[in-house]
């Protein structure tokens, strides 16, 4: 029914970071003013324009899901919703192969007095923030727009508040919990290693009994532990509290 939104990306999915080299400056802005382009084509309603500077496969899924001009009248205004008033870049990477970049940004968007939504949505005029992840791809040699992910306004994101360690005891090492997400940030102690990692829209403190070089001697190389880096891990829940796990297996995504 409403085949549009694969190119616009519901609100509040968190997508995964790309960890392999930051991107070079002038290629980031350029990346930007291809968004940038992007924008104020679906502002003008000019769909045909937009939908060329996305990357193959967002061309043959508006093909197929825009088949009408009615559809793509549809996608036009949906679009211009959620077409930032301003972004602020926080991270951004490229492959090592050098053909995709990611760059998550944090998105200012007044929402438009006519603009309506289900009864618990924003109020018009209301201005919100959310994260906004764009993904980027080189196809014949230029880059096109691929995804973006639109998440949660940082500012809501629910925080780890008791990051103390605590003895084995605390937790209940009966149950092992799984979970997943990037790092905010990490904390080698000398008798253990803090990471607090982001779960949708809460951050996470999972402690690692281990120090810095303890890691390194069990083959989990230090500096693979940054922010934005994905991390997988099981481990044993806190007895009280749901936010705070000990660790006893933790995997870093493999850089692409």
């Amino acid at each position: 029914m409403h085949g549009w939104r694969f190119i616009l990306t519901a609100l509040f999915v968190v997508a995964p970071a790309c960890m392999a080299k930051p991107l070079d400056p002038a290629l980031q802005q350029q990346l930007l003013s291809i968004y940038d382009a992007y924008n104020k084509a679906v502002l003008a309603g000019k769909v045909s324009d937009a939908i060329k500077l996305r990357t193959a496969a967002m061309q043959a899924k508006a093909k197929q899901e825009m088949p009408t001009a009615a559809a793509r009248q549809r996608f036009a205004e949906m679009a211009k919703t959620m077409v930032p008033d301003s972004l602020q870049v926080v991270h951004a990477t490229i492959n090592t192969a050098g053909d995709k970049a990611n760059i998550i940004t944090v998105a200012t968007k007044t929402i438009p007095k006519y603009v309506k939504f289900a009864p618990g949505g924003p109020a018009p005029g209301s201005m919100l923030h959310s994260e906004v992840t764009l993904d980027f791809a080189k196809e014949n040699e230029e880059w096109k727009l691929d995804n973006q992910t639109f998440g949660f306004d940082p500012a809501t994101i629910k925080a780890c508040k008791d990051d103390r360690y605590e003895a084995q005891s605390a937790y209940d090492t009966d149950r092992t919990v799984s979970m997943g997400g990037p790092i905010v940030r990490v904390d080698f102690q000398s008798d253990h290693t803090l990471v607090v990692v982001r779960v949708t829209d809460e951050e996470d403190c999972v402690f690692l009994p281990d120090n810095k070089e303890e890691l390194q001697r069990h083959g989990l190389a230090a500096d693979k532990l940054v922010p934005y880096a994905i991390v997988e891990i099981e481990g044993s829940p806190h007895k009280i509290d749901k936010q705070k796990v000990l660790a006893n297996k933790l995997n870093v995504q493999p850089e692409e």
